[in-house]
């Protein structure tokens, strides 16, 4: 059964949840030493009749003595609600559907299975072959790639899909946010340490257990790829590694590929290669799917399910969720 997170017993504790968990993704430097969760774009999408919608944005300061955060501000379709505005929880559960609903279709399904994923094992199988010491490390991490998204794509995005009859969205708005979000996908959330830089929130005079424990993670997996690669790239001499990538036109074919399938590319250029760059490419594949695919899929089975705390829909009427919805959800 799944585990009630503390931070939904009571009142859901937005500043923790801001910081630990699947939802620490989102938290960004804002201005004047507030941060944010930043979801305003959803108000673009049409919501299903009866619904909220779920553009909302919520600010944060920072409690310099608990080194925490604590959620002070929500712009929402409520308007702009305070902690002591009776509005201030059904504001509160807007914005907690509303990152739901991100993670869950962008952050996971677009930009795992979708831009990610899928490009990274298609340019794989076409660019590497099966002998190639770079297939042989990333083999595990495309394994059935193709045939887990034929399998699941159709039932989740067609017309009565899961997708649009779990959460807000109409099918139309659905389509629609998959597309634009496609050109919005970044490789560096499968980066940790430059995706925390990029956010501003490194030393911020809070404490950041999730993205600690990711940045763990990640090192492992960098330190491995680098391990891994040295026995083929050895650094005889200064430079020797990089000149050796470099010389694989095989690698070369393949960041081309991945340069040309990835709607932002992967950051990495044939042209400015070094060896330290393909090991970091590697670890972001193998954090990709090992780590970031867990943390955006299988682990919200502990928070997912208590709808009560974490809507999937917020209906005006003050209604909970159908039957069939939830149960679609499980």
């Amino acid at each position: 059964p799944p585990s009630l997170p503390a931070e939904f017993l009571g009142s859901p504790d937005l500043g923790s949840l801001a910081v630990r968990g699947p939802f620490a993704c989102y938290i960004e430097k804002h201005e004047d030493g507030l941060y944010k969760w930043d979801l305003e774009s959803l108000n673009d999408y049409e919501c299903h009749e009866g619904l909220y919608p779920l553009g909302v944005k919520v600010l944060f300061e920072v409690d310099e003595v608990a080194r925490s955060l604590r959620a002070c501000r929500i712009d929402s379709a409520l308007g702009v609600s305070t902690p002591a505005d009776p509005s201030w929880e059904l504001s509160k559960k807007l914005a907690l559907c509303a990152v739901n609903t991100h993670l869950s279709l962008v952050r996971h399904f677009n930009w795992v299975h979708l831009a990610g994923g899928a490009q990274f094992a298609i340019a794989t199988r076409n660019r590497l072959p099966s002998d190639h010491p770079l297939m042989r490390l990333l083999w595990p991490y495309i394994y059935a790639t193709a045939q887990s998204q034929d399998s699941v794509t159709p039932a989740q995005m067609l017309k009565r899909g899961d997708f649009t009859t779990i959460f807000s969205f109409t099918f139309e708005s659905m389509c629609k946010l998959f597309d634009d979000s496609w050109h919005d996908f970044p490789i560096v959330v499968n980066d940790p340490e430059k995706d925390a830089e990029a956010r501003q929130i490194r030393d911020a005079g809070f404490d950041t257990p999730t993205m600690d424990n990711l940045d763990q993670f990640f090192r492992i997996m960098y330190e491995h790829a680098t391990e891994y690669l040295r026995n083929y790239y050895p650094e005889d001499t200064p430079g020797a590694s990089t000149e050796a990538v470099r010389a694989d036109k095989k690698i070369l074919e393949w960041l081309d590929e991945l340069n040309s399938l990835m709607p932002n590319g992967v950051g990495v250029t044939g042209e400015s290669l070094t060896f330290e760059d393909l090991a970091r490419l590697v670890a972001r594949f193998i954090y990709l799917a090992s780590v970031q695919h867990e943390i955006l899929g299988g682990f919200l089975w502990n928070y997912q399910l208590w709808t009560h705390r974490l809507p999937v829909r917020v209906y005006r009427n003050g209604q909970r969720e159908p039957l069939d919805v939830y149960q679609r959800l499980v």
